[in-house]
């Protein structure tokens, strides 16, 4: 995963103890329920999160009048959200681990990680609500719709190596852009932006939506890393059928399809598999392709962080953009 360390970036040096209430702010809300809730809830929103959505929530909002403290229940949803939807996506791959831990119905049971995702769903809306702006609700709920209906999107599509890049890309925009666009939107919101620094926010929160998600595709190929350092074991996707960029640009090839699609079709995915299938893939220009889209879109956030107003607002968004960059290695997939 991308990690993202404010320590080691200059132009973001604004944002360490802000971070820092943002985690204050989380733990006590953690610490504010009882049970079963307070362990699941502690142990998915304090586990190591990168907090990249609301550090550009936060850039966005950098302005002469920026108010962290008012700021800090919409960042604070921002990340709920965002794990909660984690929680969900866990049920519905059958994920073992998430940020390195057992995920909460593995722990327990479906219908306990259900009901903990849920919470932390409606918790946002709660959180947003003390804005007292319908604008802002809409923008949430429009991001909340999108990454349920990208989730829906992804399982109707699992196993078909014919679909293409159109395909992907609505299923990404919805499951993964929708939090970046929005977390980008409500900073300009509750700074009270021009209109045109908004659309050209929610612009490079799309395209940094999909560089991200890109970028993840890459990594779960790379079976050079271990799944305690990417949070989640090596080759996710493939097991769970989930048809990633890779795999599509490797699939147009008549040789590589047919040999993946014996071995995707098995009840049991191997662990030999996995390397199959990732070996055969690195006989094809998938990787090297899917590092060219991924490094078209850094280019295209780049452009429309450079539009907004503000150097704070433009330099923190163009080191965003670095930092998915530098995760990047020429060597291998995924590296």
């Amino acid at each position: 995963m991308v990690s993202v360390k404010l320590e080691n970036i200059k132009s973001l040096e604004f944002l360490k103890d802000d971070i820092e209430k943002l985690e204050v702010f989380l733990s006590s809300f953690c610490n504010s329920l009882e049970g079963t809730l307070k362990e699941d809830v502690s142990n998915t929103l304090i586990a190591g999160g990168k907090r990249l959505r609301p550090i550009i929530f936060l850039i966005c909002a950098k302005t002469d009048d920026y108010d962290i403290d008012s700021l800090i229940p919409a960042a604070a949803a921002i990340e709920i959200i965002h794990t909660a939807s984690l929680i969900h996506d866990d049920i519905i791959d059958k994920s073992a681990l998430r940020r390195g831990r057992k995920t909460i119905h593995k722990r327990y049971d479906k219908d306990t990680a259900k009901f903990v995702g849920d919470y932390l769903f409606t918790h946002t809306f709660s959180l947003l609500n003390t804005y007292r702006d319908p604008d802002i609700l809409m923008e949430m709920s429009v991001a909340a719709q999108n990454l349920v209906k990208g989730e829906f999107d992804q399982l109707k599509t699992k196993g078909n190596l014919k679909q293409d890049e159109g395909v992907y890309f609505r299923k990404i925009d919805e499951k993964t852009a929708s939090l970046f666009k929005v977390s980008c939107v409500l900073g300009g919101m509750l700074s009270a932006s021009s209109e045109k620094d908004i659309k050209n926010m929610r612009s490079f929160g799309k395209y940094l939506g999909y560089a991200f998600q890109i970028n993840d595709d890459l990594i779960d190929l790379d079976y050079k890393r271990s799944a305690i350092e990417i949070g989640k074991p090596i080759g996710s996707d493939l097991r769970q059928g989930n048809v990633t960029l890779p795999l599509i640009y490797a699939s147009r090839e008549k040789g590589f399809r047919s040999g993946v699609k014996r071995l995707l079709i098995k009840d049991k995915i191997l662990e030999s598999d996995i390397k199959e299938i990732i070996d055969l893939m690195n006989n094809t220009n998938a990787v090297e392709k899917t590092k060219e889209k991924l490094g078209s879109y850094l280019d295209k956030a780049k452009a429309m962080a450079g539009r907004i107003s503000g150097y704070d607002r433009r330099k923190g968004l163009e080191q965003v953009c670095r930092i998915i960059e530098e995760s990047v290695s020429s060597k291998g997939a995924g590296n």
